[in-house]
């Protein structure tokens, strides 16, 4: 990989669609999940097979930080940032990847989240160095799409134009629209149209077009960033910095960029600093943020029951339970549910609702149960 692509690691999530599992002070990306090695640290690897491991950067939480330099201890310390105060990936993936050109001008960063399980290895590597490639020669936030599965509300959609380019060997195809987050009704349409990829949550761009999309009115949100970035006071120590971070919203990056830059693209105004395209992906790719994932990684019985550790069912069907703990979980006579005992706490839920953990999650909180969060 060219020594001007850098890859920026987000590893602040709460992870609060996995809870119990994922909690505040042990979240997903920290943990061992079908592997020996943690979803962070898998990666890492992943990126270290791109990208010299000097143009790797860690984004996390200040609380995480000892965490990550106990996990990762060939990563410089300097690469590893600390976010001012905890927002969504919006405010993450902007404020790490100007840092980045602060450090690197004439950057061109990849953003991976960090709790995904990718196989096999060689088909990332090729299409991730065509997306960058891509990037790099051209002003445009380029996303790579996974073919849909099943009516998944936990994802963003990608609505697939025409194949406006090939890069090495890939597709990159035009995207008409962009959704985030759709009700289960509306994600089946979207699977039996066709036209439609998930959103892995990676993408590529260089930074300095996508510096002068920040200066657009519709992200006019944003430019206090741009403009701390401009008199390079920048660090995650600065009291204004903090100050500053902590009145932009918590918007993930998919509503606060990629549905707008859908909209401007849509409008066919020319007024459009960077193109956002879609690099279709054949590998095995899932998000392991989810209950469904790891259902579907688990090994199953006959009736496609998923037992993992101390777990029995009779009489069950298409049902996941977990207990890795000292507990026992038993069932009888359940169909497509998750039933997960981990540490203190114990999840129900139809398999069908699960995009209803986070909300449950923050229920906890609301209720004075905030310390099983």
């Amino acid at each position: 990989m060219r020594s001007d692509h850098h890859a920026l690691i987000l590893a602040g999530g709460i992870g609060t669609r996995l809870w119990p599992k994922s909690r505040r002070h042990r979240p997903k990306q920290f943990l061992k999940i079908q592997s020996e090695m943690t979803l962070l640290v898998r990666t890492v690897e992943r990126a270290q097979a791109l990208f010299d491991t000097w143009n790797i950067w860690i984004l996390c939480k200040s609380y995480h930080l000892q965490e990550v330099f106990s996990q990762l201890p060939d990563i410089p310390k300097s690469n590893i940032i600390t976010e001012p105060c905890t927002k969504g990936t919006g405010a993450a993936v902007i404020y790490g990847s100007l840092l980045i050109e602060e450090k690197a001008p004439g950057a061109t960063v990849a953003i991976f989240p960090s709790d995904h399980i990718i196989r096999p290895i060689d088909k990332f590597q090729k299409v991730i160095s065509a997306g960058m490639e891509w990037a790099s020669q051209n002003p445009a936030m380029v996303i790579y799409g996974i073919k849909p599965k099943r009516p998944e509300t936990s994802y963003g959609y990608i609505e697939t134009g025409s194949t406006i380019d090939q890069c090495k060997g890939h597709q990159c195809m035009d995207v008409t629209t962009f959704h985030e987050k759709p009700d289960r009704k509306t994600a089946m349409a979207y699977l039996g149209s066709k036209r439609f990829l998930w959103n892995s949550g990676m993408f590529s761009f260089s930074v300095r077009p996508f510096r002068t999309l920040l200066e657009m009115e519709v992200f006019h949100i944003w430019q206090p960033m741009l403009e701390l970035a401009h008199r390079m006071d920048y660090t995650a120590r600065e009291p204004q910095t903090r100050e500053t971070y902590s009145h932009f919203p918590e918007d993930s990056f998919d509503t606060a960029i990629l549905e707008k830059m859908a909209r401007c693209q849509a409008a066919k105004d020319g007024k459009r600093p960077m193109k956002l395209v879609v690099f279709p992906c054949t590998f095995d790719w899932h998000d392991m943020g989810v209950w469904e994932s790891y259902y579907e990684l688990s090994p199953k019985d006959e009736n496609g029951n998923a037992l993992v550790g101390n777990a029995l069912g009779l009489d069950c069907k298409g049902v996941l339970m977990l207990s890795e703990g000292p507990n026992l979980v038993a069932a009888i006579g359940v169909s497509d549910m998750v039933i997960v005992s981990e540490g203190d706490a114990v999840l129900v839920c139809p398999r069908d609702q699960l995009d209803r953990v986070r909300d449950l999650v923050n229920e906890l909180k609301d209720k004075g149960f905030e310390k099983y969060s």
